[in-house]
């Protein structure tokens, strides 16, 4: 009977010492995703600072009985994961955080045994945004004529120049597969505006260009509306996917650069934005809704392409596009814009009668801000960046989420 009662004492002391353990792992992993929300565009400090608050015996308590006796938090340079440490602010693009705990025993101490340790690592890999379980992203492509001309400072693997419009649809492909979470749900509309709906597939025909962009209803924007599936298995483009397909995934070079109206992109923002809160106000917690508009901002539409309803809008095609992002930034959407002059001017105005802007400034204002503004031509604070892929990249690490690796990963 006495070797029965020590044994369940003994039991009593080894449960409480694998609860104490598993919440001293849930506070350690908090430490490493708090840590690591900071890494890409925060201070070492911050990032080390923020770690520790959240930390055992700090934001998360242990039981009683259990006092912490060490917390360790090394930044790491990890050449195995999506962003990159050089150009992360802290110099860091991971984080681990290692934690011991002293407990008390209840019945071992009969045995001499009075207390005894546990321990707990975890390793955290940087986000650009520190935010929300997903993101939903509208991206609108530019198919214009101007988009069939080619860039020289693209080119395929085989070193043949490509046109303006393949090489933005292979960076955004580049941007799905550099997404960390398949559950972000991503969408692709483009202008002009297509007749009817239409939903791309490599197997169908698109509907030819609408008469003018009033003529055209919202859903006339958009080759593939917003979700997930575009991601397999691996982490590789889906090819099934109809937004990979019309990316230029698939077994076709994907959507064309029709021409047939000229530049008009205010609409496009209006069915973006009014596509993402259809999909968000369905969640719970809203996603976070992000636009990326690629154009080279030169909105030049007559007043016949504009049509009855936005004729009015000839000589302030630009300002009507930075009035419509304002609306949809002031309900909370992210706006990534990529100024995609392909070697035109960077200094010219917008071609829409009198218009005193300039599509690079165009392109700017209606960026969420400064550090949402990219060009291969125009001035702006993400350095000029020439080639489309390098954007897109840079946009794709700023979308990225913080996230726990095994604590084996330190290369």
């Amino acid at each position: 009977m006495v070797a029965l009662l020590g044994f369940a004492a003994i039991c009593v002391d080894v449960g409480y010492l694998a609860y104490t353990q598993r919440r001293l792992q849930a506070a350690t992993d908090a430490a490493a995703l708090a840590g690591a929300t900071d890494l890409w565009s925060q201070s070492w400090s911050t990032a080390y600072n923020d770690a520790v608050a959240y930390s055992a015996g700090q934001a998360n308590p242990l039981p009683g009985g259990a006092t912490v006796s060490s917390t360790s938090v090394t930044g790491l340079t990890l050449t195995s994961i999506q962003l990159p440490y050089k150009q992360a602010v802290s110099g860091y693009n991971g984080i681990q955080v290692t934690q011991t705990a002293s407990v008390s025993t209840f019945f071992a101490n009969i045995f001499g045994i009075k207390a005894t340790t546990v321990s707990a690592t975890s390793t955290a890999v940087a986000g650009g945004a520190g935010g929300p379980a997903q993101y939903n992203v509208m991206i609108i492509l530019d198919t214009t004529a101007s988009m069939n001309t080619d860039d020289s400072n693209c080119k395929n693997s085989s070193g043949v120049v490509q046109t303006r419009l393949a090489c933005a649809k292979a960076a955004a492909l580049q941007l799905l597969t550099t997404l960390t979470n398949a559950g972000d749900n991503v969408g692709l509309m483009a202008f002009p505006p297509m007749s009817s709906n239409y939903a791309f597939s490599c197997g169908s025909t698109a509907p030819g260009i609408a008469g003018s962009y009033s003529a055209a209803a919202s859903a006339g924007y958009q080759y593939s509306k917003l979700g997930t599936g575009f991601l397999g298995s691996s982490g590789s483009a889906n090819t099934s996917s109809g937004l990979v397909q019309a990316l230029g995934g698939g077994s076709c070079s994907g959507l064309a650069a029709p021409g047939g109206l000229g530049t008009y992109y205010a609409q496009a923002i209006v069915a973006a934005q009014q596509s993402l809160q259809s999909l968000s106000s369905t969640q719970s917690p809203p996603g976070q809704n992000v636009i990326i508009l690629l154009s080279d901002g030169d909105a030049s539409s007559s007043q016949t392409q504009l049509g009855a309803t936005y004729k009015s809008n000839y000589g302030t095609e630009c300002q009507t596009a930075i009035n419509t992002a304002a609306t949809a930034k002031a309900a909370g959407t992210l706006i990534y814009t990529v100024a995609y002059i392909g070697g035109g001017s960077a200094s010219s105005t917008c071609s829409d009668g009198s218009d005193p802007l300039s599509p690079c400034n165009t392109m700017q204002s209606i960026a969420t801000g400064p550090a949402y503004f990219y060009s291969d031509t125009c001035s702006n604070s993400n350095g000029g960046v020439a080639s489309l892929n390098s954007i897109f990249s840079t946009i794709s690490y700023s979308l990225t989420k913080p996230r726990l690796v095994p604590a084996s990963v330190t290369s």
